[in-house]
């Protein structure tokens, strides 16, 4: 099975952003029940994309497992040279402005729904709460894995608290609702970039 997927570059992005995969992947696969997702990111994408069944490319932009109705499965994203040729306007700030930062705690709040994506929130909500906490590091953060258990509301008050930081080669931070975890975040600084 491919299954080609378009996409669009997110405000003055020259790359599709992570969050945007992560939205078409789960509207491609509405019908089958996720559960166990992980995601992982292998690089950045600059063209569109062909969802290919099977784990078996080494060109692969993201790797995917997880459950669809119980069973397991695997696919990989490879791009195929397709040129993204759209754009839209695309505004994070948004997002932070309803949110609440507890750096003691080195925990983020969402406080009212923002009517972005479950995922643009807790990337955006991450990568504004990493910048808090380290903000003498100089370089880019970029979005590299999701773990989540089951698919969840976008509108859902979510949390992100930083768990784990791996010398800033990988960060680990959980997603919560309503106190219980319900999915973790990674992500990656470049150094170098910004």
């Amino acid at each position: 099975m491919t299954t080609k997927l378009n996409f669009c570059f997110k405000g003055t992005r020259q790359y599709v952003q992570g969050p945007d995969i992560v939205a078409t992947l789960f509207k491609t696969m509405a019908d089958k029940s996720l559960t166990q997702i992980d995601l992982k990111f292998n690089g950045i994408t600059k063209t569109n994309l062909d969802l290919v069944e099977g784990q078996d490319s080494d060109q692969a932009k993201v790797n995917i497992h997880w459950l669809e109705q119980g069973q397991e499965a695997h696919y990989q994203l490879v791009e195929n040279d397709a040129p993204i040729d759209c754009r839209y306007e695309y505004n994070e700030d948004l997002i932070i402005e309803k949110t609440t930062l507890d750096l003691a705690s080195q925990t983020i709040y969402l406080k009212e729904s923002t009517g972005f994506t479950l995922c643009e929130n807790f990337v955006a909500m991450n990568k504004h709460l990493l910048q808090a906490l380290f903000p003498d590091e100089a370089g880019k953060w970029y979005f590299t894995r999701l773990e989540q258990a089951k698919l969840v509301d976008d509108n859902a008050l979510i949390n992100v608290k930083l768990i784990k930081n791996f010398n800033f080669r990988l960060t680990k931070s959980d997603i919560l609702l309503n106190g219980e975890v319900i999915g973790s975040v990674y992500f990656t600084m470049v150094r170098g970039e910004s």
